[in-house]
């Protein structure tokens, strides 16, 4: 018996695993569309998504979150019709989402998620809202560690990524561990 939510899972570990080994960015929306679908129904009711995603997926538009998915499944519609290219990095936020709402729904995220979530959090620190480092030259050199990262493509941040994962299956990085640079300052 393979339960939605365990549906869900085993679908966004193939897209991590897919994103990991650079591989079909079409499969991995696909594979990413498909838990997303199952998962926002089951938390729709919750104040998680009432009060957090809703309002954010709203602002983004169901239009643009499920167009390129529509249009893969419903050849019907528009069966001439072409698909432009798309940005993987899409399909990464698309991932952190569906991450978002499982780990509220099932309590916890798996090694392999939990690696994606972590590669999400250290590349994108300003959208995560970690705190900058009271050391201004450790903080400084993250900055420019992200940015070089950056500057060399895909293929570097995906190593990241494959890091992450061994780490996390290994056990090497813990799956609660707390990502803050360091503690917030109590006033």
């Amino acid at each position: 018996m393979i339960s939605k939510l365990d549906a869900a899972r085993r679908q966004l570990e193939a897209a991590i695993r897919l994103v990991a080994a650079i591989d079909d960015d079409l499969a991995i929306h696909t594979l990413t569309m498909a838990a997303h679908g199952i998962l926002e129904p089951l938390i729709r009711g919750q104040d998680f998504y009432k009060l957090g995603l809703k309002p954010h997926l709203d602002s983004i538009g169901k239009p643009h979150i499920w167009d390129k998915a529509n249009f893969l499944k419903h050849a019907d519609r528009d069966p001439d019709g072409l698909l432009a290219s798309f940005d993987p990095t899409d399909n990464d936020w698309r991932i952190g989402f569906c991450l978002l709402i499982y780990r509220v729904l099932s309590g916890e995220l798996t090694p392999l998620m939990a690696a994606f979530h972590f590669w999400m959090i250290v590349r994108h620190p300003d959208q995560f809202s970690l705190e900058e480092e009271d050391d201004p030259a450790f903080e400084e050199a993250y900055r420019e560690a992200i940015a070089f990262q950056r500057s060399q493509g895909r293929p570097a941040d995906v190593v990241l990524l494959g890091v992450l994962i061994e780490q996390f299956k290994q056990g090497e990085i813990p799956l609660n561990a707390d990502l803050r640079r360091r503690t917030r300052k109590q006033p």
